[in-house]
């Protein structure tokens, strides 16, 4: 493999800002004439509540703000009120992110919190692209960086990143701090890294590649330094705080997981998610039983036994426990997206994608697929 030796540290000219940015605009545009065409023409899901539609959003925002993004800009809202722990399923740094930015807009009605949402969500996404971009140059090369950002743009379920949803920030704050331990900003890490235990339930395993680098760190000079230490204790260090909050709100410090039980989520070994999985009727429409969940269940398990064989050992082991959490919950529903923001997915398809065909099959289908979804998603019907 090429790239720049870790511990150098990695710099952004223009050219790198458009190396995410060209494949952002270009990607981008297409999603909001999908999603604007559909809110015109298509009608709206009768599965959703009347009180959830919401009036007075220009029709591009509203196009992009749909399901969790109605429950984020409520917490932004309202915060986390006693009475409704099924609240603390979603972790609080995205809301306040949110309420930050419609404070600073003017506008902190629920029209204008959307506004913050996306804005929050796609300012994310291009920083999150670049630094995706510089960790894949740094591990493998130029011409490998600028594939991994448009792959990751046309992915068929990157339509989140730009919605009032947490992923491109949880993007951005995982592979910025993976980005920085591999330069040497052990201090950077810990912050990105605690940042990321706020931000999603998953946002803890972010310690594992941390501490599998502070560990290669430690055998390459021969000594232990207390930097890589705090990065590793870090996410602890945030979970801890959102712990404290949720027993001092709920009494309940793991109002988190017992939130859950709402979306019909319970602790189970993987395989027998299969199992149940398969007991159903198979369908092709959303559902505890979507051949769609399925699918993109399979190639995030294929693309990390390929991580296993290419990438380093930290990447690997970080993208197959992100995979074992959502399979140890008993259901597969939502795969397509909680797929979505496994950066070490993204260098095995840079990799895959030397070859000609298999780029441009992954840049067709991910835009089609996902035109296809943008146009479901903007009515109200449920993608992932």
């Amino acid at each position: 493999m090429t790239g720049t030796p870790a511990g150098r540290v990695t710099s952004f000219d223009r050219a790198h800002v458009w190396e995410a940015l060209l494949p952002f605009l270009a990607t981008r545009l297409p999603l909001i004439l999908a999603g604007t065409l559909s809110v015109a023409m298509l009608p709206v899901s009768r599965y959703v509540p009347s009180y959830w539609l919401i009036t007075g959003v220009d029709r591009v925002f509203d196009a992009f703000s749909r399901w969790d993004a109605w429950h984020y800009t409520r917490l932004a809202e309202y915060g986390y009120p006693s009475f409704d722990p099924s609240r603390a399923a979603f972790f609080p740094l995205f809301p306040t992110l949110i309420r930050i930015v419609a404070e600073l807009q003017g506008r902190t009605d629920r029209p204008g919190l959307f506004v913050a949402a996306i804005l929050v969500a796609n300012i994310c996404l291009v920083l999150a692209t670049m630094a995706l971009a510089a960790l894949v140059r740094l591990d493998l090369g130029p011409d490998d960086a600028r594939r991994s950002a448009w792959y990751l743009l046309v992915f068929p379920t990157s339509l989140f990143l730009s919605s009032g949803y947490s992923e491109s920030l949880f993007m951005l704050l995982t592979v910025g701090a993976i980005l920085a331990c591999r330069t040497d900003h052990w201090l950077w890490a810990a912050s990105l890294g605690l940042f990321a235990a706020v931000t999603r339930p998953v946002g803890l395993v972010i310690c594992v590649p941390l501490a599998i680098e502070a560990f290669l760190a430690w055998r390459a000079s021969g000594h232990w330094r207390w930097r890589p230490v705090v990065a590793v204790v870090a996410p602890f260090v945030g979970l801890g705080a959102w712990m404290l909050f949720l027993d001092a709100t709920f009494h309940d410090p793991l109002a988190f997981l017992h939130a859950q039980k709402g979306w019909d989520r319970s602790l189970e070994l993987p395989w027998d998610t299969f199992f149940h999985f398969f007991e159903g009727r198979l369908t092709l429409e959303s559902g505890l039983h979507s051949l769609t969940d399925l699918a993109f269940t399979l190639f995030g398990l294929a693309t990390a036994v390929m991580a296993w064989r290419w990438l380093r050992p930290s990447y690997a082991l970080y993208m197959t426990a992100l995979l074992l959490v959502p399979l140890a919950t008993g259901s597969l529903v939502s795969m397509p997206r909680f797929v979505l923001v496994m950066f070490p997915m993204y260098l095995v398809l840079a990799i895959l994608g030397r070859r000609a065909a298999v780029h441009e099959t992954l840049l067709v289908v991910g835009m089609g697929v996902g035109g296809i979804f943008m146009a479901l998603y903007a009515q109200w019907y449920w993608v992932a």
